[in-house]
């Protein structure tokens, strides 16, 4: 079998272990803010106390990726994406069984640390081994937008279906079913020659690093931002469709984004492409914070094919800065930025509605993102007559 062949294959499997790997992650990310909903009608409390149980698993999820990336780097990224998916498994049967209150919080705890495991061996093991690592990050999005997409769909069929004990079991028992499975994949993680690692650029290394991790970290407030305040929006200002379909609906656009910036990840210089999209971003936040009904969820499902398209582009950057001996540490570094810093967006989001308008919200948003196309304008200065690829540019293609 030649080289090709055989690299080909590997991709395949790559693609299928993270892909799914990437589902389960998101699902259990989410399915909790569902499942509360019944579990505090359930116990007799109030939803805020409820939903606050989950806190130590949604801090765990940002800051345990990166000693999941160390683990990454010096056991191998299959060995701790199977470990996650077992242990997420495990916690979620655990939960099944926890008297609400302390002992299920624990439980939540542990499986946002497992949780955390997927994003930097995931991402990691795809930059090592696939050529053309834009399409396969952008194959690698569309599954985990899917898990974010279908989850409250799924949770609450589960839920209404078995109740919320059960629920958990059953998540559990699929994803530990998974994790077996999953292991019977040959897999190879050392690079071929078909997936040379590109060289970071040479000039203001540690400068352009700070400028990525410093744009990342905004992306992750406004992503959690608006995860957290679009629902409870689409059930103000949408009359025609639950506002729980209307989430799905604008989520399920963002696969098109994130198809669409793998693929132009792959074919055009990636500074660009990641202001492109964010710029693209910002006009749309701005008028989501006075739009209703047709026209709030067209702009929404724009602004999430942009917000969630730029992040193949990102990743890619990242895999440029990150040595291949350390590339899940770098991975870590972002994802503790993204969804642990990032999950800052909380108090952003609780002071800015102090008015009771969440419109308002969005404005504040809005502030954030035009931050963060400041620091990437700065990203592409610095890095001026530097065109950054993932694969070998065109001939004769302009730089800088």
């Amino acid at each position: 079998m030649s080289l090709r062949a055989r690299a080909a294959g590997n991709e395949g499997r790559v693609l299928l272990l993270t892909g799914l790997s990437h589902f389960t992650t998101h699902f259990f990310e989410l399915m909790f803010p569902t499942l509360a909903v019944v579990l505090a009608r359930e116990v007799q409390l109030p939803l805020a106390e409820v939903l606050g149980w989950s806190f130590a698993g949604y801090l765990l999820f940002g800051l345990g990726a990166l000693p999941a990336g160390v683990l990454a780097d010096r056991f191998g990224a299959r060995r701790v994406l199977l470990l996650g998916l077992a242990g997420m498994g495990v916690s979620a049967l655990a939960a099944a069984e926890s008297a609400p209150g302390r002992s299920l919080a624990l439980c939540l705890a542990s499986l946002g640390l497992f949780a955390s495991f997927y994003h930097p061996a995931g991402m990691s093991l795809i930059s090592h081994t696939i050529a053309a690592r834009g399409r396969a990050l952008g194959i690698n999005g569309i599954c985990g937008n899917l898990g974010i997409a279908l989850t409250p769909v799924l949770t609450a069929a589960l839920v209404e279906r078995f109740g919320t004990r059960q629920a958990f079991a059953l998540a559990g028992f699929a994803a530990c079913t998974l994790a077996v499975g999953l292991s019977f994949l040959p897999i190879r993680e050392r690079p071929d020659s078909l997936a040379m690692p590109v060289p970071a650029a040479g000039r203001s290394r540690w400068l352009l690093f700070a400028l990525l991790c410093a744009a990342a970290m905004l992306a992750g407030i406004s992503y959690r931002g608006n995860t957290l305040v679009q629902p409870a929006y689409f059930a103000e200002q949408v009359s025609q469709l639950h506002f729980g379909a209307v989430t799905s609906l604008v989520y399920l656009v963002g696969i098109a984004g994130q198809y669409a910036g793998g693929v132009l990840a792959d074919r055009y210089d990636l500074r660009w492409l990641y202001l492109g999209f964010h710029a693209a971003s910002l006009p749309l936040l701005v008028l989501m914070a006075g739009a209703s009904d047709a026209a709030l969820v067209g702009l929404a499902a724009l602004f999430v094919f942009f917000s969630l398209g730029m992040q193949p582009i990102e990743n890619s950057l990242f895999a440029r800065f990150s040595p291949a001996r350390w590339r899940a540490t770098g991975y870590g570094v972002k994802f503790v930025l993204t969804f642990g810093v990032g999950s800052t967006a909380v108090q952003l989001v609780q002071w800015a509605n102090a008015g009771g308008d969440l419109g308002t919200v969005f404005l504040y948003l809005a502030a954030v993102v035009a931050l963060l196309v400041g620091v990437i304008l700065l990203f592409v200065g610095v890095s001026a007559g530097e065109a950054m690829h993932n694969l070998p540019a065109p001939a004769g293609e302009a730089v800088g």
